[in-house]
Order: structure tokens, then C-alpha cells, then sequence
């Protein structure tokens, strides 16, 4: 689903104009997109019975054409006029169709909306459209605080936004009236993707204005993803195949605090479909987990003390160029001889002009150079990332990041609450300065492409706040980049499908409390097979 900005989608309108499609032909299939997605949401309701809440802009006009729709398909119903819409065709044709019009302004408005608000209703809010600023007009906050309480309980459809939501900021009225879904027009305007706003959107869907392909194109660079787009992204798999065909990919961490980590890694990218996973980690760490997984194999590292040792890195570098993804960082830790060999791996001089970059003074590597393939990075490896000054114009293989706002602080220097505050912006910033794809982690993940493309996980789950769930989730993201799918995509696919996968747990749960990383992992070979049959 793409997404815009108020102004983008005004400009998007204005050039569809100028190509002789008119404001009342968008309209008309704006209304009757609107309509078809409420006739399939709701097909299950015996009772068909509609009250829209009609403003006097665009979003009124979509709404009312959507109310005729749903007269002319078998509902009933009324709407509910903020103010009058003197002479509207639409209205009449309405009335004409068995609608009932309600008017605020008449005195006994209350009682009439006593009268129409039956507990199977489906309320359409076309009240306020995507311009609006806070705050809100006294009479205005009046009327949708008056409705909000009339509407506790019933099915919620919003045109485009809900009422009262500003689509820029993500900002919304106390009045805001929640939503079961949102339609959106076109494209996903980019405050639905920040809070509150998302939390009162529900599901979202998009309706086509039929607009020339020329028109969209510029600004299709920003998405949300929805289960079309992940089925068009899954890896394709042959019958006549073998496992090399569908990647050999390796994680490298683990330590003696943390022995798990990798493991969750390497298992999410078995059931992701991994053709080979290999795990180089400590000894210690290998004796641990070995017998839990028979499918991976092992690269065992020199450690010291029960983390990776500096002398690990020329194992190492003679194994790597075997793979076709690394994922380095899950439970590696943070001890001085695991850094240097994360020196010694990734900051290679004669790849770089022979710079000593990353290197203690005086120091000299023996090791030749060795192409290390696209690496996925994560967890201390992050912060260690985090240390190494101007590090982006130094390391020569293609990366993806995946912080989270914590680490994502530790990067950029700035604070938590400065990311947070505009994530979509902090990330495509920082993705195209570093020439890598980010992965900024959390409710509504974001995904940034050093090119500007930008695609949000329309997902907020607790079920996903546990230790364990983003090795997981680097796990994934190499197993899809193994496979051949390119680092933007396989990272936004990756994000998404382990967000599906979480709430899926959850479900299985009974509660999103109780779900374990492993879990995540058990759920995925059903959300793969849902993907599918799409």
C-alpha cells in the first residue's frame, strides 16, 4: 500500500486532474471502492444496517456514495449530516434509495440518534477528511464527542482517516472516534503509520482512484506492507532443486552468558527455508547447544574464556567465503577479544586501500583479503558498530542493520526520544548517510533503503518484547537474503513475516504475554503456507 503525506496525495490529485480524471469521478470510485470493502468485511452481519457520518468535504461525499451502494446492495440505514449539504445530488439520491437523513441541528437530535444507533450498526465516519489541524472547532469536538459515546461498541469504518486524526503528525483528538478499519484512498497517509493515530485506525485497506501508473509512480517509493506484497516477495521454490539452491548462510556469536542466541538464529533460518545453516561460535557454546538441532552444522571458533578470541578471525575468514549471507552479532557479547575479532572480520585493509581502520596502533594483518558477503547485524555487534568512527566509509560489504530505538541511539548519537518522535525520518536518513539498509526495530518497524525507498510493518505487538525474538528476526532476514531475495526486500519481508508470526503465537497462546522466541519460530511454517496461498 503506498504511502504519502497530505501535501503528496493533494499533488497526486491535482496531477490526476490536469490528466482529465475529475475530482467527481474519484469520488465516485472512491465511494464505491469504500462500499465493496464494507459489503466483504461485514458479510457475516445478518443484520445489514448502515449509519454514516457525513462532513461537508471529500470524505462526506465518499461517504454518501457509499451509503447509496450499500442501500442499493440490500442494507438500511441512515446518515447523519453535520451540518446540511444544500442541493447535493447525493443526498437525494439517498433519500430516493430509502436513506433517512438526520441533520445535527435539529432539536430533538439526540433522541433521533437514540433511535438509529441499534447494536448491530456499522457506522461510517466521513466526518473530517486528511487536512485537518488540531485543535479541533468547539462545535465540531462536540458533536464527534456525542457520537463517540453513541458508537462504544459498534463496527467503525473510516473514510480515508479517522475523523479527528492529524495525517501528517500522527496527532489525534481526545474526540477521535476509534475504528475496527480504515480505508484509505489511494495510499496510506503517513500519520496512520505514527501514534496514537495507528492505534485508532484498526485494520487497514486501500481503495484504487484508477489513476495513470505515471501519476503514482514517483511517489511508490514509500510502502506499508500487506500480504499481497509479501506474497509477491516470498522465494520461489522448485521441485527440482537442492539444498544449495537455496543458500548457505552462517551466524557468527554466541559467548558463555548468551548460548542461545545463535541457535534461535540459525533455527529461523531453517524454517524460513535455508537450504544450509552453519553456526560458528565458541566451543563452549557449540558443547551447549549441538544436540538441540542435528540440522545445523558448526564452525567452532577459538574462544577465550567463553567468548570469541581474536585468533577466531582467520578460522574464520578461510570458512566464510562458502556462505551467501552472514548474520553476525546475536549473543556475541561485548569482551575486548571478541571486538577485535570483529576488527580483524570486518575491517579488512587491503580491502579498503590498506587502511588500518578498525586497527590498534602499529598493528599489521597477515590475512589476505577476503570478500565477506552481505552481512545482516544485530545486537552487540551493533554497539560495537557504534564505536568505530566513520565506520560506513570503511567497511566494504553490503549490510543489513537491525537496531532497535536503543541501539539505534548508540549509532547516531542521538537520543531514544528524538527517534521515536519521527522514526520514518531518523531511519531513511541514517540509511542513506551509511549506504546500508536499516532495520529501526519496535512497533511499526520501519525499513530504509540507502536509495530513499521506505516500507513500514503495519504491526504493534507486545507478543514480539521478548529476549530471543530479534535473533529470530536476523535470522530470517539471512535466510531470505541467502536465497537470493535482495537485502530492502528480504528485510522488509522479514520484519513482516516475523511480526505475522508473532501474533499468530500470541493467538495460540491465548496471550501475547506468554509467547517465547521460540514460539515465533514454530509459528512460521503456517504463516510461510498462509503467505502462499495468497
Amino acid at each position: 500500500m503506498m504511502l504519502v503525506t497530505v501535501e503528496e496525495m493533494r499533488e497526486i490529485e491535482q496531477l490526476a486532474i490536469e490528466q482529465s480524471v475529475s475530482s467527481d469521478q474519484m469520488m465516485q470510485r472512491a465511494g464505491k471502492g469504500l462500499a465493496e470493502i464494507i459489503i466483504k468485511h461485514f458479510k457475516d452481519l445478518i443484520t445489514k444496517h448502515v449509519i454514516g457520518l457525513v462532513g461537508k468535504g471529500n470524505n462526506g461525499g465518499d461517504a454518501i456514495i457509499a451509503l447509496n451502494q450499500l442501500l442499493l446492495s440490500g442494507w438500511y440505514g441512515a446518515a447523519i449530516l453535520f451540518s446540511p449539504r444544500q442541493a447535493d445530488p447525493l443526498v437525494e439520491e439517498f433519500i430516493n434509495n430509502g436513506g433517512r437523513i438526520i441533520n445535527y441541528k435539529e432539536a430533538d437530535f439526540k433522541l433521533k440518534l437514540k433511535e438509529i444507533m441499534s447494536d448491530d450498526s456499522v457506522i461510517v465516519d466521513g466526518l473530517l477528511g486528511t487536512g485537518i489541524k488540531m485543535p479541533l472547532k468547539a462545535e465540531m469536538a462536540e458533536f464527534m464527542s456525542l457520537i463517540k459515546k453513541a458508537a462504544k461498541g459498534k463496527r467503525v469504518v473510516a473514510v480515508d482517516c479517522p475523523s479527528g486524526v492529524d495525517c501528517d503528525s500522527g496527532e489525534a483528538a481526545a474526540e477521535t472516534i476509534p475504528a475496527e478499519l480504515t480505508v484509505c484512498m489511494q495510499a496510506v497517509k503517513v500519520g496512520l503509520m505514527k501514534q496514537p493515530a495507528f492505534s485508532l485506525c484498526g485494520e487497514i485497506e486501500t481503495v484504487s482512484l484508477g489513476l495513470p501508473k505515471e501519476i503514482t509512480k514517483k511517489y511508490e517509493g514509500q510502502s506499508v506492507v500487506d500480504d499481497h506484497w509479501a506474497a509477491a516477495h516470498l522465494p520461489v521454490r522448485s521441485a527440482f532443486s537442492h539444498k544449495g539452491s537455496f543458500g548457505k548462510v552462517m551466524v557468527v556469536g554466541g559467548s558463555v552468558n548468551y548460548v542461545g542466541a545463535p541457535f534461535l538464529s540459525g533455527l529461523a533460518a531453517y524454517r524460513l527455508g535455508s537450504g544450509l545453516v552453519t553456526l560458528a561460535v565458541p566451543q563452549q557454546v557449540a558443547s551447549t547447544m549441538a544436540g538441540n538441532a542435528p540440522e545445523i552444522t558448526w564452525v567452532i571458533l577459538d574462544d577465550e574464556d567463553g567468548v570469541i578470541a581474536e585468533t577466531a578471525a582467520e578460522v574464520f575468514l578461510k570458512k566464510v567465503i562458502d556462505y551467501d549471507c552472514l548474520a553476525v552479532g546475536p549473543g556475541i557479547g561485548t569482551e575486548e577479544a571478541t571486538q577485535r575479532f570483529l576488527h580483524r572480520v570486518l575491517f579488512q585493509p587491503s580491502i579498503n586501500d590498506r587502511r588500518k581502520v578498525g586497527f590498534l596502533a602499529g598493528e599489521t594483518s597477515t590475512n589476505a583479503a577476503v570478500k565477506i558477503p552481505t552481512v545482516v547485524i544485530d545486537a552487540d555487534a551493533l554497539r560495537w558498530l557504534a564505536k568505530q568512527q566513520n565506520w560506513f566509509e570503511s567497511i566494504s560489504s553490503p549490510m543489513v542493520l537491525t537496531p532497535h530505538p536503543g541501539e539505534m541511539a548508540a549509532l547516531t548519537g542521538l537520543k531514544t526520544e528524538e527517534i521515536q518522535k519521527d522514526r520514518i525520518a531518523c531511519a531513511s536518513s541514517f540509511a542513506q548517510k551509511w549506504h546500508q539498509v536499516v532495520v529501526l526495530k519496535g512497533a511499526l518497524t520501519v525499513i530504509a533503503a540507502p536509495d530513499g525507498r521506505i516500507n513500514i510493518i503495519p504491526i504493534a505487538t507486545s507478543a514480539l518484547a521478548k529476549a530471543g525474538s530479534g535473533d529470530v528476526l536476523t535470522g530470517m532476514i539471512t535466510s531470505l537474503i541467502g536465497q537470493g531475495v535482495q537485502p530492502f526486500e528480504a528485510a522488509t519481508l522479514g520484519a513482516w513475516m516475523h511480526a505475522k508470526a508473532g501474533l499468530r503465537a500470541a493467538e495460540k497462546m491465548g496471550c501475547e504475554a506468554s509467547v517465547l522466541a521460540r514460539d515465533i519460530i514454530s509459528a512460521l511454517p503456517e504463516m510461510v503456507a498462509s503467505v502462499k496461498t495468497l
